[in-house]
């Protein structure tokens, strides 16, 4: 069991003894720093409780198997998160590796995302999925393709392939809510109430800090009464952020950041990558062509020259969830710089990145505007 969460194992001993006494809450929260495992935790979760022959990773029941590529029925992902770097860089492994190993880490990420789009949880909304029917197909189609043991296409045509797999994920990717929708939460307290057969059901809510507050109180009701025979896995970034009456119907889980030395490890063992000892700078790298990198060096070309005017893009930021996404690219973009710099300075470099953490902190919690937080945080980052 847990096989496959590597260097977590006070998470991985709790868990495994919680369902060798048969004492697992119904509802769990799995808290921590980005690139801790939460996700992976969760999904495995998902396939244990449904395995009827030994729990193992390699098991071959058909409930594992399904689990494997998540493609399993009674598993619901639900939640913002950006794919795009973790399938970008799948996609580039393939290229180079076409075991089973490497097709099922593509087919994974890609299924992260996906599955976030089962037509039940957009119940009410199909001309949203309308337009995203042709990508879909497309997508499944490309999925089957690779799947292990099928013979994978030429190198051209197969380069081709994952180019077309990747475009059309960052297409989904753009139609994903930024804040989940309170008709998501009751569209999936309906399934889990209603929806046939015995199986062990298990809902993950991905960052579950990005709710509205009308979509937590929906999410309150299902917390209090889970139905028989379902898990409720909630993911944190931070859960100093979520309301006191949530935390306290959740058992909860602290993940902790892996070290340097186990993050490289990581990066060996998944995506024979030896240039980079950490998760975030290595997913980074595949999120230079977004939209935010290219904000983010734009911000700090114009600090920079001196120029008092914030770029335009900057300034139409007003959604929070958007000004979250610009500070990670911020913060990319500065370490990047201060790693390339001749002679970089520390002592600046580590005030920048506390300029961002504060401007995140007032937006976030002390509810301040955002056009005058990143107006301050831009006029910080110009004094000399």
């Amino acid at each position: 069991m847990f096989e496959n969460l590597l260097y977590q194992k006070r998470i991985t001993t709790q868990l495994k003894q919680e369902l060798i006494e048969g004492s697992l809450a119904p509802a769990l929260l799995f808290s921590g720093p980005m690139f801790s495992g939460r996700l992976t935790a969760a999904l495995e979760l998902a396939r244990i409780l449904c395995c009827e022959d030994g729990k193992q990773w390699v098991c071959q029941c058909n409930y594992c198997c399904a689990h494997r590529l998540l493609s399993h029925p009674y598993t619901v992902l639900m939640g913002q998160r950006n794919l795009i770097p973790e399938i970008s860089a799948c996609a580039e492994l393939m290229k180079s590796d076409s075991s089973d190993k490497a097709r099922l880490l593509l087919i994974r990420s890609v299924k992260k995302l996906l599955r976030r789009f089962d037509p039940f949880l957009w119940e009410g909304e199909g001309r949203k999925l309308a337009k995203l029917n042709s990508v879909v197909e497309r997508m499944v189609e490309s999925v089957d393709s690779i799947l292990p043991g099928n013979q994978l296409p030429g190198r051209g045509k197969l380069r081709e392939l994952l180019g077309t797999l990747v475009n059309d994920c960052i297409e989904m990717q753009k139609m994903l809510p930024k804040l989940l929708p309170i008709a998501q939460i009751y569209n999936v307290r309906h399934w889990a109430h209603h929806s046939a057969g015995k199986n062990h059901k298990t809902v993950i809510i991905d960052n579950v800090e990005k709710m509205l507050d009308a979509s937590r109180n929906a999410l309150l009701k299902f917390l209090e009464e889970p139905p028989a025979n379902t898990s409720i896995i909630l993911i944190a970034n931070n859960k100093s952020i979520l309301p006191p009456t949530m935390v306290s119907r959740l058992r909860n889980y602290s993940f902790k950041a892996r070290s340097r030395s186990q993050e490289a490890e990581i990066l060996r063992r998944v995506f024979k990558e030896e240039e980079r000892s950490g998760l975030k700078e290595f997913f980074d790298s595949w999120q230079r062509g977004s939209s935010n990198m290219n904000i983010a060096k734009q911000f700090v070309e114009q600090v920079g020259s001196g120029n008092l005017m914030m770029p335009r893009e900057i300034l139409e930021i007003r959604d929070l969830e958007l000004m979250r996404d610009f500070l990670e690219a911020l913060s990319a973009e500065i370490r990047d710089r201060w790693k390339k710099a001749p002679s970089p300075e520390h002592r600046r470099f580590i005030s920048k990145l506390k300029w961002i953490r504060d401007a995140r902190f007032r937006a976030e919690i002390l509810r301040l505007p955002i056009p005058l937080v990143l107006r301050a945080l831009y006029n910080l980052m110009g004094d000399p």
